[in-house]
């Protein structure tokens, strides 16, 4: 399944929300290659960076590469490449 960018926020966010997405981080300090799992529980919001003028999203997940605790994390749309 592939996101939808120009898609609304609550859009975007029904299509995260139970899903386990594969990340490609830019700097990584848990995997060296920058690919991340994260298995999606909540969405807070979906923003554009006013710096970086990127549309991203702030989730509540389960961090699969470090241990599976629940963090908050924020992640650009454009990163996101699968979503199962």
């Amino acid at each position: 399944m592939n996101i939808n960018y120009q898609a609304s926020a609550l859009e975007i966010a029904n299509a995260l929300v139970g899903k386990t997405v594969r990340y490609f981080a830019n700097d990584s300090k848990i995997k060296n290659d920058g690919v991340r799992v994260f298995k999606v529980e909540a969405v807070d919001h979906v923003s554009i960076g006013k710096k970086s003028g990127r549309r991203y999203v702030t989730i509540l997940a389960k961090d699969v590469d470090d241990g599976g605790e629940s963090k908050h994390r924020n992640l650009h749309l454009a990163g996101i490449d699968l979503v199962v």
